[in-house]
């Protein structure tokens, strides 16, 4: 082979390894470690609120969330039809679902999640402890 005719190749740098940030609980909402969050998602997301879990899903033209805690037990859950609508989960243990109310704080021991904006598959809640 004539080594005139080579043609040598330089080769590509390496890309930086891309990390993610620290978070709390190794969350990927770092945000939602403080116990008050927005959270936008396509499909279903899962997601630390301080020590509960929050599900959520885009179903049926609406939203599915549920809260559980770490020892598994559920904190209530719900099908919210749209934007604007509620799950409130009172520490006493009552709480109620709706769509008639404003955008409430959750008293202390509390929960709140919110449908912000509903758009076909994706969703925005904020989801807020008390």
């Amino acid at each position: 082979m004539d080594k005139s005719r080579e043609v040598k190749t330089t080769p590509k740098p390496k890309a930086p390894t891309k990390t993610e940030a620290p978070s709390g609980g190794g969350t990927k909402y770092a945000e939602c470690a403080d116990g008050d969050c927005k959270v936008s998602f396509s499909g279903s997301v899962k997601f630390s609120l301080r020590k509960w879990t929050v599900s959520a899903s885009v179903e049926d033209g609406g939203v599915r969330v549920r809260l559980t805690k770490p020892n598994g037990l559920g904190g209530g859950g719900a099908f919210l039809a749209g934007p604007g609508c509620a799950v409130e989960l009172h520490a006493d243990g009552g709480g109620r679902v709706g769509c008639d109310k404003p955008e409430a704080d959750p008293e202390s021991g509390g929960y709140v999640v919110q449908v912000l904006k509903l758009d076909g598959g994706t969703a925005a809640i904020r989801a807020i402890v008390g």
